[in-house]
């Protein structure tokens, strides 16, 4: 079943109506924290997690001819680390599912844990782990980026530094400590190369990687000794294969002793890139976007989307290369709303909206923005009832 709902979006200087199709999702009322990935052919894909007794499963389903296909169980688990802003993912090539991945226990603390990846095509059913450490660390905030149906690149923060961390280390000291964000390319099954991309990097903060033209260009939220945390990106060149020096994408000089857990994203169509993120710097939060036409080497001036009280968990999606759709989370009294903007390379903030009513706190989860045909799909945690429930709607 579904619902058609016209919400109105704001122009500058007239106004416009959209539609926003709510519709069935292949997830139970007690999945959450849906992620969405379109590929090359333009088939969706969604993964989600369920709970199942005392464990944990991760299903996925795609979307193609305005249908989900039947949900498909990736593994289930009694020993994953499950986390509201570090969750599973599904990616797929020319339509058929590549990889998953989700986030095991290891021994050690809490936060002590490893990425496992999953093929989800040829003859392998055992998951593996693309980090060779084998410290009782974190690793997670897992991003992949398919360049073939038997080829991929992921990063992810990578916590192998850390061990012996203390709060009285001195800046020199605490630094050589710091989380860093690592990268791997697989290959029919295998880790072909896995390399460092930067030794020092915000604690747990989501990442975004997308392909460009020359490679693949990764994004993250960075540390400085003074504990400046603002969002750098670094490429990996396809003719080298080698990562390029981090460079900040915009100097908020956010100045935080603690990691916000508010990561940015980007999406890109050959050479035009667009990110979106969120800051506090000053203590003023804002939304803000950029686009770069060369491929990340260098960045337009910031476009702000909110800077009253946004919540972040950003998500971005580029149309063309000159527009691109923003969804964020903001506050409204002591509840929240989930908000899209489509914003032009010159400034232009097009169409402002909100598309519905979400819980603030953090068993909401990131929502989700991916690209569908001419339009798009969005997701989210829905927390309103007794138990969770993935919604997700089309937007055209």
């Amino acid at each position: 079943m579904r619902l058609l709902l016209i919400i109105s979006f704001l122009f500058v200087g007239c106004t416009s109506n959209i539609n926003f199709e709510e519709i069935d999702t292949p997830a139970k009322n007690n999945g959450k924290y849906p992620r969405l990935f379109t590929d090359n052919s333009g088939t969706i894909f969604m993964s989600w997690m369920e709970e199942n007794g005392d464990s944990t499963r991760l299903l996925f389903s795609s979307y193609q001819n305005e249908t989900w296909s039947e949900p498909q169980m990736i593994s289930e688990s009694d020993s994953w680390f499950v986390n509201w802003a570090d969750f599973p993912s599904v990616i797929g090539y020319n339509g058929n599912p590549l990889a998953a991945h989700w986030l095991q226990k290891s021994s050690g603390g809490p936060y002590s844990y490893d990425v496992n990846i999953k093929n989800l095509v040829g003859e392998s059913s055992k998951s593996f782990v693309p980090h060779n450490d084998n410290t009782p660390t974190e690793h997670g905030f897992v991003s992949m980026s398919p360049i073939s149906d038997s080829s991929y690149h992921v990063i992810w923060l990578d916590g192998r530094n850390t061990l012996g961390e203390n709060e009285s280390d001195s800046p020199d000291t605490y630094l050589s400590k710091a989380m860093t964000l690592r990268g791997a390319l697989i290959q029919n099954n295998e880790i072909v190369i896995e390399q460092e991309i930067d030794p020092n990097i915000c604690d747990c903060c989501s990442t975004s990687l997308v392909q460009v033209s020359d490679g693949v260009l990764a994004a993250y939220r960075n540390r400085t000794e003074n504990e400046i945390r603002d969002i750098y990106v670094s490429k990996l060149l396809f003719e080298t294969n080698k990562w390029s020096e981090p460079i900040s994408v915009n100097e908020d000089d956010w100045q935080i002793a603690a990691c916000p857990v508010n990561g940015p994203m980007m999406d890109a169509i050959d050479n035009t890139v667009a990110i979106a993120w969120f800051t506090g710097a000053n203590n003023q939060p804002n939304v803000k976007v950029k686009f770069s036409d060369d491929a990340g080497l260098s960045w337009q001036s910031p476009i702000i989307l909110d800077n009253e009280v946004p919540l972040g968990r950003v998500d971005v999606v580029l149309k063309n290369s000159e527009t691109a759709f923003v969804s964020w989370m903001t506050r409204v009294d002591n509840s929240a709303v989930l908000k899209l903007a489509q914003v032009s390379k010159n400034g232009q903030i097009i169409r402002n909206s909100v598309i519905s009513e979400i819980d603030p706190s953090r068993s909401t989860g990131f929502p989700q923005l991916t690209s569908y045909g001419d339009g798009l799909m969005i997701s989210w945690t829905d927390v309103s009832g007794n138990t969770p429930m993935i919604k997700t709607g089309i937007i055209r």
